[in-house]
């Protein structure tokens, strides 16, 4: 049985309809986002490192709107990540903080660019993670919608 919001998590999330194209398109656009990461990843690590965190983002949004939620107005990423947290439970604790994490160097490059480098190492961690939590993700949804396909 699922464990009850957070009052913290309930303030800043609004019900939304399920939609499964919308869940579909997310999480296809997920991939994409891994897709382009591999790609360019040899020529700006850190814009790389921004699609593998927009391939996270996506995939959280995805499983979010599957319980029929979406994030309120103020601090969208963080109440993703805090959602997410609870939905998963301490089972992936690591990562969602890695996660966590990845949200907090993206705002590092976009707000203070020039300053903060990404690593090889840190791009290649990032997508091991990305495609485990798709995978995840996307298991997670089908458990509760069996119907549920991506073309």
């Amino acid at each position: 049985m699922k464990q009850p919001l957070p009052e913290g998590i309930q303030k800043k999330i609004k019900p939304c309809p399920i939609d499964f194209l919308k869940i579909a398109h997310l999480i296809q656009r997920a991939k994409k986002d891994l897709a382009t990461a591999q790609l360019i990843q040899e020529a700006d690590l850190e814009a790389a490192y921004q699609l593998l965190y927009d391939g996270m983002l996506h995939t959280a949004l995805a499983y979010m709107m599957s319980d029929g939620m979406q994030p309120d107005i103020h601090g969208k990423h963080k109440t993703v990540i805090e959602y997410i947290e609870h939905a998963l439970g301490n089972r992936f604790k690591s990562k969602i903080e890695f996660y966590d994490r990845m949200r907090r160097k993206r705002h590092q490059f976009l707000y203070e660019p020039g300053w903060y480098q990404c690593t090889e190492t840190e791009v290649i961690d990032a997508e091991g993670v990305v495609v485990e939590f798709i995978d995840l993700i996307y298991a997670k949804i089908k458990e509760k919608y069996p119907d549920f396909a991506i073309s």
